[in-house]
């Protein structure tokens, strides 16, 4: 309990350094203001899908992963708030050993670094739910558990609403349960595990106002 304590203060300090604009100041950005021209009121859509595969002289393994696909609402110019889901899948020489499904609600502050790029911190907090196979048999268990985790990417803005989003550092908790009891996954810092690339869209299904230039 003292860790999940400790997990989550570390998520709320993450998702402070972006809460106001003092903290925007010192880190050389801007939030914008709600009265600026922004994506206040519009969609997003985000995703990456991750595909590996090792072949060796004795066996075959590969790896297929979302991580995550997700769909937010910009509640103001700044901040978004949403619904994700991932997906990963374990393989070796073609037999399934582990996949594991998440879903579950976001948060994702931001400030702009000029024009073309935007700081991000994103917060998750999922359910998790999958399979894999059991350590004393060669058949598949349930398990389930949840994850908490928080990132920051570095976005740049590619025009149209299109963005690519580098991630690049992370700190999460993961807690499992299966026949034989939990099992824990701490990750915090930065590793290649923890980088990631994805890209995201923008949809804007506001009404249109035409402007009168009298």
């Amino acid at each position: 309990m003292r860790s999940l304590y400790k997990t989550g203060f570390a998520l709320v300090m993450a998702v402070g350094l972006f809460s106001s604009s003092l903290n925007a100041q010192f880190l050389g950005g801007m939030r914008l203001k709600n009265d600026e021209e922004g994506p206040k009121g519009q969609f997003m859509i985000y995703g990456s899908l991750d595909y590996s595969k090792i072949i060796t002289p004795s066996s075959t393994s590969s790896t297929v992963s979302s991580a995550p696909i997700g769909l937010g609402y910009f509640i103001n110019n700044n901040d978004l708030v949403g619904v994700n889901y991932a997906y990963s899948q374990n393989s070796v020489d073609h037999n399934v050993i582990y996949k594991q499904n998440e879903a579950g609600i976001w948060y994702s502050p931001s400030l702009m670094l000029g024009k073309y790029f935007v700081l991000i911190a994103q917060v998750d907090a999922h359910y998790v739910w999958g399979q894999q196979v059991s350590g004393t048999s060669e058949s598949m268990e349930n398990f389930n558990g949840y994850r908490l985790r928080a990132y920051p990417l570095i976005g740049i803005v590619l025009g149209g609403g299109w963005a690519l989003k580098f991630k690049f550092a992370e700190l999460s908790m993961l807690q499992t349960k299966a026949k034989e009891g939990w099992t824990k996954t701490y990750v915090a810092g930065i590793s290649g595990s923890t980088f990631g690339v994805g890209i995201s869209k923008n949809l804007d299904f506001r009404k249109k106002t035409k402007k009168n230039d009298n």
